[in-house]
């Protein structure tokens, strides 16, 4: 019989000959180096719920949305929390993949995939819960290609129309700067006096989704409209979009404002986010090239920004039928 120890690890095996068990221990200590044999006990008293109540304790605190990844771990809590990780199997996942696939998005179903995948793989390889990742064999859903929902003219004079009307203090900076920076709400409503330059156009996103720094242009119309905010300023706060109240940044104090003056424009099927897309297709439309787009929206690939293509490419063949014209004439 030959016997490893190792790591506070015990194996063992019988082998005939004394070179197949030297063999066999020598690849086991390996193993047990790489962390690919773990105490078997651990993912069998560990549950699901252990691994995702641990995930919220230290990992999610430490990402900047933390909303949709807390919901996304209680979600697995509820539905297999007290199953052990050593039974947390592929087939387990897939079922419940192909269950959230009747009530949600791809998209939405594989973040809910990939925040277990992360969780499995810090017990893998960090807290030694789990030998290896069961999500590795699950394969994620075809996701459909990104909306592209924006306003048509006549939408956008309505719409426009409606935010100027109505009585909140904020919300036609908010939509002004969102339709010709698009820049993302949390952004907007993350500004501060200090990231504002009015002389220069200008304001600076500090806390973006990809961690970089960011310069919004500000066009005239935004810059009158920031100027009347800084005369009414709260001393005690930089927000420049705070709530009255709170000195938080005014999320809900502003989406009920933003809903009504939808509803007032008669706006269906559109999103505070589809003024992003609204923006780029403007940009788009404009002959304005991929790379530039890419630059206004602060996406570091092209990638993100390939759906509006189509777009540029109307535009271009509008020049090009223009030109033709003046050039051939009736023909």
């Amino acid at each position: 019989m030959a016997v490893v120890r190792r790591e506070g690890q015990s194996r063992s095996a019988t082998f005939r000959a004394k070179s197949e068990a030297l063999k066999w221990a020598g690849l086991i200590e390996a193993d047990i180096t790489k962390g690919k044999h773990l105490p078997p006990t651990e993912s069998k008293r560990k549950s699901v719920r252990d691994l995702m109540t641990r995930y919220k304790e230290i990992v999610i605190p430490k990402q900047k949305d933390q909303t949709n990844p807390t919901r996304h771990a209680e979600h697995w809590i509820e539905r297999l929390g007290d199953l052990k990780l050593s039974r947390l199997s592929p087939a387990v996942l897939v079922e419940c993949r192909d269950e959230l696939s009747k009530e949600k998005a791809p998209s939405t179903v594989n973040r809910y995939l990939a925040v277990m995948s992360h969780a499995c793989t810090l017990a893998e390889r960090e807290w030694g819960w789990l030998e290896s990742n069961p999500l590795r064999k699950v394969g994620r859903l075809k996701e459909s290609p990104g909306r592209v929902r924006y306003l048509s003219d006549d939408e956008r004079g309505r719409l426009l129309k409606a935010v100027k009307d109505s009585d909140h203090p904020f919300l036609c900076p908010i939509l002004l700067i969102a339709l010709t920076t698009g820049a993302r709400r949390q952004e907007i409503l993350g500004l501060r006096w200090r990231n504002v330059d009015l002389k220069a156009r200008r304001a600076v996103i500090e806390d973006t989704k990809n961690n970089e720094r960011r310069s919004l242009a500000l066009v005239p119309q935004v810059i009158d409209e920031l100027t009347k905010l800084k005369k009414l300023r709260r001393i005690d706060d930089d927000l420049i979009f705070a709530h009255p109240n709170s000195g938080k940044p005014s999320y809900f104090f502003f989406e009920k404002a933003w809903r009504e003056s939808r509803e007032k424009a008669k706006i269906k099927d559109f999103r505070f986010h589809d003024l992003r897309h609204s923006c780029a297709s403007y940009l788009a439309m404009n002959g304005a090239t991929t790379a530039e787009i890419a630059a206004v929206l602060g996406h570091k690939t092209l990638a993100m920004v390939k759906r509006y293509s189509h777009l540029s490419d109307e535009h271009v063949r509008g020049i090009v039928e223009r030109t033709a014209e003046k050039v051939l004439g009736d023909g």
